[in-house]
């Protein structure tokens, strides 16, 4: 009962997930792990290699101090492609640099980030000004080294709710001075003081608990728990399912086959490589018939630093009146195109 059949070399999990209205969904998820090879070939990764499919979110640490390393991958559907780059800025050809520019794209998601090597708020004439730049050859791209942060202590502590783990953060120009000024900006929104409130800047995911995503749960006050608890609210929003910042949402789902360029996110400077495109059919036998689906592509993941991409897909089945008849899934895998190298093999 409830088992999965997988004739996949991806991973599989599944589970029955309720929806906005307490419904049951029968969930079947299948994740794949590839190896990405200097040219620009996908080969998939050996078996032991498969990354397992995550059932809760994982931090970098403490969820209260460190940013997003993962969300869940077994929870309700995504509306569309999630796209997550997980990785560092390189200073082309290992020439120390003092900023650079890093480009992400996707089909036809293009984001460019520009990154600063370390510089501090110093005291200027007129307030704090922007301190001497470090340079760099390497720079970790995640939430830390971005806008945000928190203060504590003082009469009037407060934080970034868009990305309470980042830098540069101040509510004074007394507190500015000193204080780190953040590595990985938007080109089109550069800090220029320390009164500058622009938007955090990065690849990763985005915390359940972080702003924007967060106002996205809906309202849980005294009418909720009156008229919907355990339900979720009436203003909930299935986009709070998305991780990635909303300039990494595909529109719909992305398919397989999309071309990829990294440019200064690797050693070698620009990287370019497709997406490959698989084919799923999940036969689930439910209430004595076979019921039929093809799951969507939910999440790419690119680890440029690891030479490796995740890509999720996921299919949701209604089965709130049958789930006690609910057998078993059978995942039936073809390629539609086959980027395996030989010599990976």
């Amino acid at each position: 009962m409830w088992s999965v059949n997988n004739d996949s070399p991806f991973e599989a999990k599944s589970s029955l997930v309720c929806d906005r209205n307490g419904a049951s969904q029968w969930v079947v998820a299948i994740k794949g792990t590839y190896r990405l090879l200097r040219d620009g070939r996908v080969a998939l990764a050996n078996r032991d290699e498969q990354a397992p499919i995550h059932e809760s979110p994982r931090h970098r640490g403490d969820p209260l101090t460190t940013s997003l390393a993962g969300e869940c991958e077994l929870d309700y559907v995504r509306q569309h492609t999630d796209v997550l780059l997980h990785g560092s800025a390189y200073a082309p050809g290992g020439r120390p640099v003092a900023e650079l520019d890093v480009t992400l794209m996707v089909a036809g998601m293009t984001k460019t980030l520009r990154v600063f090597g370390d510089r501090r708020w110093r005291r200027g004439v007129t307030g704090p000004e922007i301190g001497s730049i470090g340079p760099f050859v390497v720079m970790p791209i995640v939430y830390e080294r971005a806008y945000g942060g928190s203060e504590a202590g003082g009469d009037t502590p407060g934080f970034e709710p868009r990305n309470p783990v980042g830098a540069g953060y101040a509510s004074t120009a007394r507190r500015a001075l000193g204080q780190p000024i953040p590595n990985i900006e938007y080109p089109g929104g550069l800090i220029g003081s320390w009164r500058d409130r622009p938007c955090p800047a990065g690849f990763g995911p985005i915390a359940r608990h972080w702003l924007p995503r967060r106002q996205l749960a809906g309202t849980y006050d005294a009418a909720w728990e009156r008229d919907r608890l355990p339900l979720l609210p009436l203003d909930f929003d299935e986009r709070f399912y998305q991780c990635a910042p909303a300039d990494q949402q595909a529109q719909g789902y992305l398919r397989g086959g999309e071309p990829v360029l990294l440019r200064n996110l690797s050693p070698q400077g620009e990287w370019r490589l497709h997406l490959p495109a698989e084919t799923f059919v999940l036969r689930t036998r439910m209430g004595g018939r076979w019921h039929e689906r093809r799951p969507d592509l939910h999440q790419v993941e690119l680890r440029p630093d690891d030479c490796k991409l995740m890509m999720l897909w996921k299919s949701t089945l209604p089965c709130h009146a049958d789930r006690l008849t609910l057998e078993c899934t059978t995942i039936q895998h073809k390629p539609r195109v086959r980027a395996i190298a030989e010599a990976a093999r």
